[in-house]
């Protein structure tokens, strides 16, 4: 009888922290904290960023689960949740609000934060073994906490490369550090939604490359073809260009060739101001990941916009995909 009282207590505790979203909830924290040494970079990044910074956790350990666990991966600049007023700090709440209305809980809906959110030290901000070890390691424990067989995952920007290679695992070798990210995690990933995306790089980076953010390691460089240019519409651009080399990191991730989820889709703008009009690199749309199952196009979303404005989409998309799957199966990974 107690126990009936404190679950009923708890839901409506939940209930009414429903436009409450950060951080992880206490539970989930316990759980990183039965195993500190391997949680310690995880945990140290949580309590950095404080109520804006994570989301996501059981509120008591009773909570059952009725849909395949999310984790979103926000892009350069930005935060798990709203923390500002300028167009990079949205967060993802817009996205929570809207499968929260989907009868989604935040046992459902996982999130962390990556870099300092300081939109001034977005051109040195590049692909490293801190961040891509910091999301497998959380892909990784949203799996075991929630006991699900696999998770889905919804990244913007940035977040979809760190995402990719936190999925497909392997070594991480640069000139300057080298890790082991671990096995392929693909299996494990049911749907994943890629928004806005730089697979190919991006024709800003061209003459930039000086900058982290663009360089041909570990950034966004595109690569370069004489007396070409790299946003042309021109789909047989290859014909002169070849097959134009772009940055190391991203061209590993392109020629892994194995599908990064069960299903993939690939969603972007033509009038993207950061992508530039027509998505186009060198005769390739630079937002369709390889080996996509699904690609969705707006002719008028900005950069932003395509996280923000498309929740109904992802929902839709992951919705379809879910009855594929079986849910919540115990799988140790």
């Amino acid at each position: 009888m107690l126990n009936n009282i404190l679950i009923l207590a708890a839901l409506s505790c939940t209930a009414a922290m429903a436009d409450i979203f950060g951080p992880l909830s206490d539970h989930f924290i316990s759980h990183l904290n039965k195993r500190p040494k391997r949680n310690d970079a995880l945990l140290r990044q949580i309590s950095a960023f404080g109520e804006t910074g994570s989301f996501g956790g059981k509120v008591f350990s009773e909570e059952k689960l009725g849909n395949t666990p999310i984790v979103f991966i926000h892009g350069n600049s930005d935060s798990a949740l709203k923390f500002g007023d300028g167009p990079f700090q949205s967060g993802w709440d817009e996205i929570l609000k809207y499968f929260m209305s989907k009868d989604y809980t935040l046992a459902e809906l996982y999130g962390i934060t990556y870099g300092d959110r300081n939109i001034s030290n977005s051109y040195i901000r590049h692909f490293n073994c801190q961040n891509v070890q910091l999301h497998r390691r959380f892909l990784e424990f949203v799996l075991h906490y929630t006991k699900a067989k696999q998770i889905n995952i919804v990244a913007h920007s940035m977040g979809v490369s760190i995402a990719r290679k936190a999925i497909q695992g392997g070594e991480f070798v640069t000139k300057t550090e080298s890790c082991d990210i671990g096995p392929n995690l693909s299996h494990r990933i049911g749907t994943f939604i890629a928004l806005a995306s730089a697979n190919y790089g991006m024709c800003p980076c061209q003459h930039a490359f000086a900058f982290p953010a663009c360089g041909m390691e570990t950034g966004f460089f595109p690569g370069t073809c004489p007396e070409m240019t790299c946003s042309s519409q021109d789909v047989n651009i290859s014909e002169t260009c070849g097959e134009v080399p772009y940055s190391n990191y991203l061209m590993n991730l392109n020629n892994s060739g194995k599908k990064d989820a069960s299903f993939v889709a690939s969603l972007w703008s033509d009038d993207d101001e950061i992508l530039g009009k027509g998505n186009m690199v060198w005769g390739r749309q630079t937002s369709l990941v390889p080996h996509s199952d699904m690609r969705k196009i707006y002719s008028d979303l900005k950069h932003n916009d395509v996280k923000l404005l498309t929740a109904e989409d992802q929902y839709n998309i992951i919705h379809m995909n879910d009855q594929k799957f079986s849910l919540h199966e115990t799988t140790e990974y």
